[in-house]
């Protein structure tokens, strides 16, 4: 019989990796700036400064033809242009958490959505953003992440985020899981991924042990199998 990796982990980096940063829609090509007609001999007319909004809606629109990077840079300079615009805070950590590949860098994220609710950000979409950080950060913040998807769900039972629609509340509970996986609360870690799939495994029915075929020897493999599979299913 198969054995899965009972380490958390693996869990969650792929699902950390995968489904919420994918790709939505085709490149749009190159962001354009109108330069003016003086040449480069810097005698042209200055091309006018974008406020802080401006930046952030760019921001957005470059996070959702997949440009991460792009999006953070416009979201970093927002900030730099209007320190005490909160919905800046917003853009830069979802654009540092899909960016992350770091648990400092996932703590990075969390001090972006920190600085937006610390300027009255309270939607959803902050909580939800900053419960998909603190899961990455290396375990430190799994309690962190747990509140923040059940504060997000409650805020928004049907969530679904706006610049990125394949995040939807099923990966709020799915955020929940992994981290309740983390700390040991396997019977928590399946209650919670059930609410996005039904696994149909029982903890006290050994012959309910089963993910795509493959019967596992301990109710932990399972549910760590389970959790695996739902992660890379909902990723399309």
């Amino acid at each position: 019989m198969k054995r899965a990796n009972q380490d958390p982990a693996g869990g969650v980096l792929s699902f950390v990796g995968g489904r919420r940063f994918v790709t939505l829609g085709l490149w749009l090509g190159a962001f354009l700036l109108v330069a003016g007609c003086g040449g480069d001999n810097g005698n042209g007319p200055t091309p006018p400064t974008q406020t802080a909004e401006e930046l952030t809606e760019s921001g957005w629109e470059k996070f959702e033809q997949g440009n991460l990077t792009g999006a953070r840079d416009d979201f970093d300079a927002a900030i730099d242009q209007e320190a005490a615009y909160g919905p800046a805070y917003v853009g830069q950590g979802w654009s540092r958490t899909g960016l992350a590949a770091s648990p400092s860098a996932h703590r990075a994220a969390v001090a972006s959505f920190d600085g937006a609710i610390e300027r009255n950000e309270t939607g959803a979409e902050v909580r939800a953003g900053r419960a998909a950080a603190h899961l990455g950060a290396d375990g430190q913040n799994l309690s962190s992440a747990i509140a923040d998807a059940q504060a997000a769900r409650q805020a928004a039972p049907q969530f679904i985020f706006e610049h990125r629609e394949s995040f939807t509340v099923e990966d709020l509970h799915l955020i929940e899981a992994f981290a309740l996986a983390g700390q040991g609360n396997w019977t928590g870690a399946l209650a919670a991924a059930d609410e996005a799939v039904d696994s149909g495994i029982e903890q006290g029915d050994s012959g309910t042990w089963v993910v795509d075929g493959t019967t596992y020897t301990t109710f932990e493999s399972a549910v760590l199998a389970f959790l695996q599979k739902v992660s890379v299913d909902l990723a399309g």
